[in-house]
């Protein structure tokens, strides 16, 4: 090889160093950060669904506390047992009887103890587990508070109560309210202690959190942030350790403790990188975390990551048949992202785009063939008062059960679509006449108007139906589906829940 054929080709290299490698490696690059920023997004609407449940689960134990000391002070007998002469004969019994019914009250619900106090301090009645003389701090705080609402204390670890219904219980919370008399005037005050060990067990059921994911509960007190729980990574962590609001670990614990509400990656108590969601939760004034680490959760990454990396080197080794390789491993993203683009993203079928390219081929065969081609658009009856009713939830569930259904009536040559919202497209490209037609729409009527069971929910629907026909009524893609919306709402104003073809085919032509 002479010289020039030699520069030549060094030239031609630098050329593909230049305009295919450099590239390709953008490519790559955007490629990997363009589904890490997705595989972050998905991760982190993940766990604010997380957050927000385990939040719902704390409003819901104490608004159930809340329930259990009011009604305790509603009890036929509270306020006899604050009026009562103690020196009556039959005041041990009546007071005896009224303490078994605060035991059986404990037993039955969330509560390790439960006291009785008059005005004057004194404990006037108390459940049979709790025999303790003297009050700890806690109780006196609820007393006094809870003179004038209903009041929760702090979160604080292990029962004072002597005798407790579990003997295994390690974080309480005390609870008050007061004793009102039929003029409306303070005559006492409940005193509870509650045991908060169940619901710690509920907040830390790690499902959907991997193996490094965990939930956590912070306290603000002045410029710490105090971990109420026992935490996956550090079980002795509860009411023992905590971090400066000013420090830069434990931000998203700091954030929902602080009153905020969010997401993102951030730093964990142990100063790992972590994908979280955070709450705060008024009642508690609690702050709530569900996070999981960085690394588990992009775990993906890393074999996309290596295998680019390996790809470049060929790239660089074999040059342009290797760089082949590496164009048809970076487009593939790009033809998942084209099939999305096809498809409905909730039920699966093709969507409006991917409809309209089949319309315009079958109407091109059919004009070949001089056969019909029937457009069906569906629009569900009853459709709004399910999702007012049941939510959006159950209707996203009604909308792919429907799809189902619509799929299961008709046959392979047909196509089923989904325009948007609760209107769906049949496609019948197969007809041999309108009769044809006549029985595909009866029958998916029926079908739709059969009830749907969801979630143990019986669910009635119907639909109205469009038909237009090629090439009677129109002979383009965007006619055939404007007439068949027009008949569609025709049929919608004569009483619904039945079919009605473009311009009263029906009439015009022989069944």
């Amino acid at each position: 090889m002479n010289r020039h054929a030699q520069l030549l080709k060094v030239k031609l290299l630098w050329l593909f160093m230049l305009f295919a490698l450099i590239p390709m490696v953008l490519i790559a690059l955007y490629s990997y950060y363009d589904i890490k920023k997705q595989l972050i997004t998905s991760e982190l609407s993940h766990l604010e669904a997380i957050a927000k449940l385990k939040s719902l689960q704390i409003e819901h134990f104490y608004d159930e506390s809340k329930d259990d000391v009011q009604t305790i002070s509603y009890l036929p007998y509270t306020k006899e047992i604050l009026y009562a002469n103690t020196k009556s004969l039959h005041h041990n019994e009546i007071k005896n009887l009224y303490e078994q019914e605060l035991n059986s009250f404990v037993l039955n619900h969330n509560l390790n103890a439960i006291y009785i106090i008059g005005l004057d301090g004194k404990i006037v009645a108390r459940s049979i587990q709790s025999k303790e003389s003297t009050f700890s701090p806690f109780h006196k705080l609820a007393f006094e508070q809870g003179k004038t609402k209903i009041y929760f204390s702090n979160i604080y670890k292990e029962s004072t109560s002597i005798s407790s219904k579990n003997q295994q219980n390690q974080y309480s919370i005390t609870a008050s309210s007061p004793i009102l008399d039929v003029d409306n005037q303070l005559v006492g005050v409940v005193v509870a202690e509650l045991s908060v060990d169940n619901l710690f067990l509920l907040l830390q059921d790690y499902s959907g959190l991997g193996s490094s994911g965990e939930t956590l509960l912070g306290k603000r007190n002045n410029e710490k942030i105090i971990f109420l729980n026992p935490l996956r990574h550090d079980p002795n962590a509860g009411m023992q350790r905590s971090v400066q609001i000013s420090g830069k670990i434990a931000i998203p614990v700091i954030m929902g403790a602080t009153g905020h509400n969010g997401s993102s990656m951030s730093v964990d108590y142990r100063g790992v990188s972590v994908l979280a969601a955070w709450r705060h939760v008024p009642i508690a004034d609690w702050g709530m975390v569900a996070k999981i680490d960085s690394d588990e959760a992009l775990k993906p990454l890393k074999s996309m990551r290596d295998s680019i990396a390996f790809t470049a080197l060929f790239i660089l080794i074999f040059g342009i048949a290797i760089s082949l390789k590496m164009t048809k491993d970076l487009t593939r993203p790009i033809d998942h992202l084209e099939t999305d683009a096809h498809v409905d993203s909730l039920t699966g079928l093709p969507n409006r785009k991917l409809l309209m390219g089949l319309l315009e081929q079958v109407l091109k065969k059919a004009k070949l063939k001089d056969s019909i081609v029937a457009v069906l658009f569906l629009d569900l009856d009853g459709f709004k008062n399910v999702n007012d009713t049941y939510g959006h939830e159950m209707g996203d569930l009604l909308l792919k059960n429907v799809a189902q259904r619509l799929t299961n009536c008709i046959r392979q040559s047909d196509t089923v679509a989904r325009l948007g919202g609760d209107e769906f497209i049949v496609l019948l490209c197969g007809a041999q006449d309108i009769s044809n037609v006549v029985k595909i729409a009866d029958t998916i009527i029926q079908k739709l108007n059969e009830e749907f069971n969801i979630n143990n929910t019986t669910i009635n629907i119907g639909a109205s139906i469009g038909i237009s026909i090629f090439p009677n009524n129109a002979t383009n893609p965007d006619e055939m589906l404007r007439m068949a919306d027009k008949a569609m709402y025709e049929a919608k104003q004569h009483g619904k829940n039945h079919y009605k073809f473009s311009d009263d085919m029906q009439l015009n032509l022989t069944i």
